[in-house]
């Protein structure tokens, strides 16, 4: 009978301790991950809000969806067999992202801008879509984790790459910048796409639309942007026939509109990653100006365009 007993109690305590393994929430292995997220301006936030992280299953073909805060957190791979990670920020409003089916196909893009491009700057880059400046984009790739056996749990540090990068731009007056109550421009033949995996911008151009600032001296913005296309994140890249076009529409005391273009192909050469953008020599002539017809300015009225040429240093004709 003890003997009985015995067999019972231990065929008792093998059913429970398979019952508490099947119901332990550690039972396929973990990942205690951290974000290093890379250094930015005081101006900018710290990190994000949020990150989506994309564990990949090469086996099935298969991914899941793990949503965390920006220090990290706790990941539980699951039954599958967890092969590679994708993150990236989730708290963008400008960013659209396509073909996370594969961590090496994932890309970003911008949303359409709100607003169309002006003739000229279309003649000169007639197929490129015109697109609203991203934001802030972050992304990093893991392409293999290390096995995890259940019940071990793994210390996942990941360094967080930006994938955006930000161009400062300044068009100087020579005469009548008194003369402008509102400007706006665009940049064109910048990357329209970003890979996420690597941070490498595919051929394909874009032009982005954005409004300016006005200071005493001159027009400003503050322009973010993938880079130029064709770019191989943290390589270098042979400098290539493309055109990059910086333009300024800007609105006169008197309703008119008047617009600035410039072939800053150059520059951009030297900079495919962010720097300073600067064209000098802009001017409002007196008679362009003058009759002021009491037109209320508002930003909604920028039709019917009045393009005018004026022989400044770097203006495309």
């Amino acid at each position: 009978m003890r003997f009985l007993e015995s067999v019972s109690l231990v065929i008792l305590l093998f059913v429970l301790e398979s019952c508490r393994e099947d119901l332990c929430y550690n039972h396929f292995g973990e990942a205690d991950v951290s974000f290093q997220w890379p250094e930015t301006p005081s101006s900018q936030p710290e990190f994000p809000e949020g990150v989506t992280m994309m564990v990949y299953d090469d086996d099935s073909g298969q991914y899941t969806e793990n949503f965390l805060k920006p220090t990290g957190g706790n990941v539980n791979f699951g039954s599958g067999s967890a092969s590679s990670i994708l993150i990236y920020n989730n708290d963008t409003e400008c960013i659209r992202f396509f073909d996370l089916s594969s961590p090496t196909s994932a890309y970003a893009t911008s949303v359409a801008a709100d607003r169309q491009v002006s003739e000229s700057l279309r003649k000169l880059h007639p197929d490129e879509p015109a697109l609203s400046p991203p934001d802030m984009l972050y992304a990093a790739y893991i392409e293999a984790i290390p096995d995890v056996g259940k019940h071990e749990k793994l210390e996942l540090p990941i360094d967080i790459k930006q994938l955006v990068c930000t161009y400062e731009v300044f068009y100087e007056f020579e005469y009548g910048r008194n003369r402008v109550t509102l400007a706006r421009g665009a940049l064109a033949g910048m990357a329209e796409t970003v890979l996420l995996h690597n941070g490498a911008t595919p051929r394909g151009g874009a032009t982005l639309l954005y409004d300016c600032d006005l200071t005493e001296e001159d027009v400003r913005a503050t322009v973010l942007s993938f880079g130029v296309p064709g770019y191989p994140f943290g390589g270098t890249v042979a400098r290539e026939a493309r055109r990059n076009t910086l333009q300024l529409e800007v609105k006169l005391s008197n309703g008119k509109i008047k617009e600035f273009v410039f072939d800053v192909s150059d520059q951009l050469a030297d900079q495919p990653r962010g720097g300073v953008l600067h064209v000098s020599g802009l001017r409002i002539e007196d008679d362009e100006s003058s009759s002021d017809s009491g037109f209320d300015v508002d930003i909604d009225d920028w039709d019917n365009q009045e393009e005018i040429d004026i022989p400044v240093g770097g203006q495309v004709v």
